[in-house]
């Protein structure tokens, strides 16, 4: 087992890999201009560590999962590529500026054959949506681009500790007041995208 700057465990178990990610401390920048961004990330001295990639995701919800007592807030599908991600993520603590939880997060060698086992066991799909995502690292935090159908792309910064999100924060050039601790399906519901399947009508070649 090693654990990396992000808090990452990876431990090989089997067909799968574990990734337990220990604390998620994050911030969304909306509306970004994806160029602009991209120039200021590749000067402060972070590496592209994932190109722009779509991701298709399904969200579970079953009867007993979210239900009162449980600690978990998603359970997630996601196809990144040519790999493949079960992730569930607990509950957000109280925190009114950060987003801050648990993950834990499992790879899975087949996605279509792991969404029919997870609805074959009682599990029904909530949303489906796709992204494309690009992803850099540096500074002690990874900077991802989110890009949605419908609405302005936005980054997120993730660090280990909030001194270290905004001391980056303000090297990019943004304050505390310039973000959003909304989750991904926050920031669409006030675009006024609820849940449902949101995916691209055509595959983006180039972002």
């Amino acid at each position: 087992m090693r654990k990396n700057i992000y808090g990452v465990h990876y431990t090989k178990s089997g067909m799968y890999t574990i990734l337990s990610l220990m604390k998620e401390i994050e911030l969304k920048i909306l509306n970004v201009d994806v160029p602009a961004m991209r120039r200021k990330l590749k000067k402060l001295g972070l590496k592209r560590v994932m190109k722009p990639t779509l991701l298709h995701e399904i969200h579970f919800i079953s009867e007993n999962f979210r239900g009162k007592g449980s600690r978990a807030s998603l359970f997630r599908l996601r196809k990144e590529g040519g790999r493949s991600f079960l992730t569930v993520k607990a509950k957000r603590r109280k925190d009114k500026r950060f987003d801050v939880r648990q993950e834990t997060e499992v790879s899975v060698s087949d996605f279509e054959k792991t969404k029919k086992i997870l609805e074959a066991v009682g599990f029904k799909i909530l949303r489906e949506r796709e992204k494309f995502r690009e992803e850099y690292k540096g500074k002690g935090v990874k900077v991802e681009i989110d890009s949605y159908p419908k609405i302005k792309p936005y980054a997120e910064v993730e660090g280990n500790d909030k001194k270290t999100v905004l001391k980056f924060l303000s090297t990019l050039g943004y304050s505390l007041k310039d973000t959003t601790n909304k989750t991904a399906t926050g920031v669409l519901k006030e675009a006024g995208i609820g849940d449902g399947k949101l995916v691209f009508k055509k595959q983006k070649e180039k972002i």
